[in-house]
């Protein structure tokens, strides 16, 4: 039975929506499979109908089944009892999907974290710091595997120990960036990657909604980092509140044009979030991950790195600003720069640009 399912999900010119409603009056993709052509009319315009008879052919649906299994790729349908629930409820669910690792655990609380790919300094740190403790409370940290904000988003669940999925927008053979493939094989260990996309599908501009309303089918609520405007990670909103998801944005600076989405969706009643206790206490999660070492980082420092700790926030600030608000001297400063940095208290973004660093 599970051929078949393969065999309705790949079939060209018929979408999740078309193929549900095919299930719903055929009941098994089989009978589907063996429907005569004057059947087919009922649901299928003609150019569809051409394409279900064009595509009877088992022994390329096996050899498709085969190479599945020799890549260790798992094929979960609508039929089987590994489905999400979550996927259930979705007008245009898909028929089936690829899998590498394992499917987040239904019962525990799952936020996807979604921004810009072109990420400010503050962003990325916004999101390794939200997901860090967020998946260290249990939370399933969900994204897109795409650069920036997506790429934190799962590696700050990957250093803290807890889930991560990601859901991409070709085919789940293609790594997509191909600079991410160490994070997509880690994820596939310490979680999960899906795509509805057949094998060999490269990544196209319309891939990315249709993965977006997956991303936040599987979560609980979206939470958006650093957005502009006019933003996939805006459609992946759009997606979540159709789906009736809990909506949370991260505040940025007025007029700063990487955080002009986040501030409008607050404006329009997205709950703002300073800190990840927000969203567990969304929830009734309580925190096991106590923030105590971030806020008593300066017990821990000497009275020069202590004073340029102190002037350093999660906005770059070059060196020679340091050095007048803390008015040591320059190789004074750059020496408590140097310590700080050892002890991971700091970091440098670009050349003599420092920020606070929150992991």
């Amino acid at each position: 039975m599970n051929i078949y399912w393969l065999w309705l999900a790949k079939l060209p010119g018929i979408g999740p929506i078309t193929a549900n409603k095919l299930i719903e009056y055929f009941s098994t993709p089989k009978d589907i499979y063996n429907a005569k052509e004057q059947e087919l009319t009922k649901i299928l315009k003609p150019a569809q109908i051409k394409s279900v008879m064009m595509e009877r052919n088992l022994d390329k649906i096996e050899k498709e089944w085969n190479r599945l299994v020799e890549k260790k790729i798992r094929f979960i349908h609508r039929g089987s009892i590994e489905y999400p629930k979550r996927f259930k409820a979705l007008v245009d669910a898909p028929v089936g999907f690829y899998l590498k690792g394992s499917m987040p655990v239904e019962s525990k609380r799952s936020i996807a974290i979604v921004g810009a790919r072109n990420a400010s300094a503050y962003g990325m740190e916004m999101a390794l710091y939200f997901s860090k403790s967020l998946a260290k409370a249990g939370v399933n940290i969900i994204s897109g595997l795409a650069y920036g904000i997506d790429k934190q988003a799962h590696l700050g669940a990957l250093e803290s120990g807890g889930y991560t999925m990601g859901v991409l927008g070709c085919g789940i053979n293609i790594c997509y960036p191909r600079e991410h493939y160490t994070l997509f094989e880690k994820m596939q260990s310490a979680g999960g990657v899906l795509s509805e996309f057949p094998l060999d599908e490269n990544p196209k501009a319309g891939n990315f909604p249709m993965r977006n309303r997956l991303i936040s089918a599987l979560s609980d609520g979206v939470l958006v980092v650093e957005a502009r405007e006019k933003s996939g990670s805006l459609i992946t909103v759009e997606f979540a509140l159709e789906q009736g998801k809990d909506v949370f944005a991260v505040p940025g600076r007025l007029r700063d044009i990487n955080s002009a989405g986040c501030n409008r969706l607050i404006q329009e009643g997205a709950k703002l979030v300073m800190e990840p206790e927000d969203v567990l206490e969304e929830y009734g999660i309580s925190d096991s991950f106590t923030h105590n070492e971030l806020k008593n980082v300066e017990n821990n420092l000497a009275l020069k790195e202590k004073m340029v700790y102190s002037v350093l926030s999660l906005e770059a600030k070059f060196v020679d600003e340091i050095v007048e608000s803390t008015s040591l001297s320059v190789q004074e400063t750059l020496s408590a720069l140097f310590a700080l940095e050892l002890k991971g208290y700091v970091k440098q973004v670009v050349k003599n640009y420092y920020i606070k660093s929150v992991e």
